[in-house]
């Protein structure tokens, strides 16, 4: 039923999504009087077809996009090429730009059109501090846990990822929070730090005995260049760390990250607090999670943690490391049996539960309240915020598809109709407003790949049209049929290798 729903949904976001961008070529090729032979949604066989006055609208079997075939589109030779002044071919250059265009154009004021709409009806995520680190510019600052991170720079923060573009340029920041309903604006200036990761070893000896926390690291394997030797080193290697307080760590990697020196102001963030959302099995709407094991749950970071901790298995261990110190560790739970006491109509509780069952409960879709409610602008901020997110994501979308030509992104950050069908189907499960915000994302994504001037995309074709505004004639038919044969064979090859990177990702 989980896999007929989410193809369900996949169908119902892609074809609204299609419609509006084939809808952008359909329209404008009526404004300049153009013939449009076909209006169809996705490839293949016709599922349906309704015959217009002049266009043969189509539902095609294979849901992976969709096209409006203009009378004159192709012209193989020049001898073929009407005299009609409804097709393609004949009309002026600037006209096929604009007809070209319109379906990337729709494809983000649909985007705009939903966030829209979203501001309206859900309001926007915020960005809130989850802690502090002691010492950091955010704490010389004055920045606290609980602090909404509003703007940076005068920028709109929908999302962690802004701010961490703004911290990493290193230059001094403005940064407007909201603490207890109330604007305040400070300043921030990031400081640089050394070479950091992130370290998951499994078959940890003597886990139980180990003491590890902000401890000085010596060596790994007997190297003292510990940022060199891992970058070595693969998943499942045997691993040997020796600690200044005389300790050895002894285990397999199982996972490794490494991040170059970079600008930080001292903060992690938080996306969820410690009160249950709604009924589950072991718990009820309302209850606040007050401590497990007798570890108090003081902010919402600290369930974060908990919860990281509860999934490790007894001989696992993940820590973090920036330069040669260990500032962060996560034990595993020894114990499978946990103590949580919650407050419930203002009665603390205690319930013994088995980490299996805790997870199964806290980690259901939308089990937790949001660290804060979403923030719904009012005034003129109604229009300028949704649009100051839509653009935002055009510009990272523009930025991602020249990381992935210029090889600073891999094949695999490149998803399909697989892989959207998995999203999609995830998204589902946390309502409308998740499908509505992936939808704008799609949507935006859309239309940014459209315009990547390949042919047999709208940018290759709007290539064509400038070229014969500034050349004053058009393209030889052959060479644009040849070119445009090898730019569809080339989307097709595309359409393959994504669609096999998605079952072996998800499958």
């Amino acid at each position: 039923m989980t896999v007929f729903l989410s193809i369900i949904w996949f169908l119902i976001v892609i074809s609204v999504i299609v419609i509006v961008h084939e809808f952008g070529h359909f329209l404008f090729a009526k404004l300049f009087k153009t013939k449009v032979e076909e209006f169809a949604i996705g490839f293949g066989p016709a599922i349906f077809k309704i015959a217009g006055k002049e266009t043969l609208f189509r539902f095609n079997c294979i849901p992976l996009g969709g096209y409006v075939r203009l009378g004159g589109e192709e012209i193989f030779d020049e001898e073929d090429k009407k005299d009609d002044p409804s097709l393609f071919y004949n009309k002026k250059p600037w006209q096929k730009l604009l007809i070209t265009a319109a379906g990337p154009i729709f494809s983000f004021l649909l985007g705009y059109f939903i966030f829209i709409g979203i501001a309206g009806l859900y309001g926007f995520p915020q960005v809130v501090i989850g802690d502090v680190n002691p010492g950091s510019p955010a704490e010389i600052a004055g920045l606290m846990p609980g602090d909404i991170i509003r703007k940076v720079n005068g920028k709109y923060v929908f999302n962690q990822g802004i701010l961490s573009m703004e911290i990493t340029s290193g230059d001094p920041l403005e940064l407007t929070v909201i603490r207890n309903n109330e604007k305040i604006v400070t300043n921030v200036v990031p400081v640089l730090v050394g070479e950091r990761a992130v370290f998951m070893l499994n078959n940890v000896a003597n886990l139980e005995q180990l003491h590890i926390q902000e401890e000085e690291i010596l060596s790994i394997n007997g190297e003292k260049d510990i940022f060199s030797v891992m970058k070595l080193m693969e998943v499942g290697d045997p691993i040997e760390i020796e600690l200044k307080g005389g300790q050895i760590l002894k285990g397999n990697l199982t996972y490794f990250s490494y991040t170059p020196p970079t600008y930080i102001i001292g903060i992690t963030y938080t996306y969820f607090s410690n009160e249950i959302k709604q009924d589950l099995e072991y718990f009820k709407k309302g209850d606040k999670i007050v401590s497990i094991n007798g570890v108090l749950i003081e902010k919402p970071v600290d369930l974060e943690k908990f919860i990281t901790s509860i999934q490790l298995n007894s001989d696992e261990l993940i820590f973090s490391v920036t330069e040669n110190f260990i500032d962060n560790a996560y034990r595993p739970i020894f114990n499978d049996i946990l103590h949580v006491e919650i407050e419930r109509n203002n009665e603390l509780i205690e319930i013994q539960i088995s980490k299996a069952d805790f997870l199964n409960d806290i980690s259901k879709p939308g089990a937790l309240v949001s660290a804060y409610p979403n923030w719904k602008p009012k005034g003129v901020d109604f229009l300028s915020v949704p649009i100051h997110w839509a653009n935002y994501l055009i510009k990272l979308t523009f930025q991602s598809l020249g990381q992935l030509f210029t090889g600073q992104l891999s094949s695999d950050d490149v998803m399909g109709v697989v892989g959207l069908t998995v999203v999609i189907g995830e998204a589902a499960k946390f309502g409308l407003e998740a499908i509505l915000e992936l939808m704008a994302l799609i949507t935006i994504s859309l239309g940014a790949f459209n315009l990547i001037p390949i042919p047999g995309l709208d940018g290759g074709r709007i290539i064509f049209s400038i070229y014969e505004m500034i050349a004053r004639k058009p393209v030889s038919p052959k060479v644009e049929a040849i070119i445009n044969t090898i730019g569809f064979l080339f989307l097709i090859l595309l359409i393959v290798f994504v669609t096999y990177n998605d079952i072996v990702r998800f499958f």
